[in-house]
């Protein structure tokens, strides 16, 4: 059964003393909920006129994971990232309740368009070749995204795609907040690496990830049916699974593949790829 949001529009609107409109819900799920949103003030009052998707984080154990992903994202700028506008605590009905608001992506999520079927090979190498940017742009402050899934990319009319939510970021500078033996993620979607839990990821991590995406987009299903101990243990083949698609894709996929970090492309090589091959 889906949560359901515990606040009113009113009640989030007068909490944020008018500063915020809200329109329709976009996400609700047991860690926040997620409004289409106008901001027509800024804290200091001054006019402003937003689009956009105001967060507002329902679990009070996610905390840390919220200041991690702003502390991720609050000076970063990059085009295939989303975009930290305002973030901090506001009131509702006596609860306090942590908020960010991202920049409006005016698309829908991969996991929402995978539901109709696959893509198209071009489809999938522009995802690719923006994801990529983004886990370049990640991986040179040593941030691994550690949750590249089809929920958290957002593609757009025109093709691009956008990296988002960063709740499960990892820096490699910082102690992690998961618990010994456990890691953070989607299932289904882990590296071998991730998968054991293995604290010293780098941006291969991601790579991989994004490999087990990019077939779940070129087939529209999941490759393995979410069974992530055959990922981990026997990745599947592009050469096998959609054995239609370009040569150079199929084994660009298969060498993101790679059981073993130190054999997968590095994600700066990758990004050049994929955009010689995006047409």
């Amino acid at each position: 059964m889906m949560p359901s949001n515990p606040f009113s529009a009113k009640e989030v609107e007068a909490s944020f003393g008018g500063r915020y409109v809200l329109g329709a819900e976009l996400r609700v799920g047991g860690q926040g909920v997620v409004y289409r949103a106008k901001r027509v003030r800024l804290p200091d009052s001054s006019a402003c006129n937003d689009e956009v998707a105001l967060k507002l984080h329902l679990d009070a154990k996610q905390d840390k994971r919220v200041q991690r992903e702003i502390e991720a994202m609050k000076h970063l700028r990059h085009p295939a990232l989303a975009t930290l506008l305002e973030e901090g605590t506001i009131t509702i009905s006596g609860k306090q309740t942590r908020y960010i608001a991202w920049e409006f992506i005016d698309g829908e999520p991969l996991d929402l368009r995978l539901s109709r079927g696959a893509v198209t090979e071009q489809e999938a190498i522009r995802i690719a070749r923006d994801v990529t940017s983004a886990i370049v742009a990640l991986w040179a402050r040593h941030i691994v995204h550690r949750d590249i899934a089809p929920k958290n990319i957002m593609t757009k009319p025109n093709g691009s795609a956008i990296l988002i939510d960063l709740g499960g970021a990892r820096h490699l500078d910082n102690t992690s907040i998961t618990a010994a033996g456990m890691t953070f993620g989607t299932p289904g979607y882990f590296s071998p690496e991730q998968f054991r839990a293995e604290r010293a990821l780098t941006s291969a991590s991601d790579v991989f990830t994004l490999a087990v995406v990019l077939l779940e987009c070129l087939l529209g299903h999941h490759p393995t049916n979410h069974d992530q101990h055959q990922l981990a243990s026997s990745p599947p083949s592009a050469n096998l699974l959609v054995p239609g698609v370009g040569t150079e894709l199929r084994e660009t996929i298969n060498q993101m593949l790679q059981l073993r970090a130190a054999f997968r492309p590095p994600a700066d090589k990758l990004h050049i790829t994929f955009q010689r091959l995006a047409k």
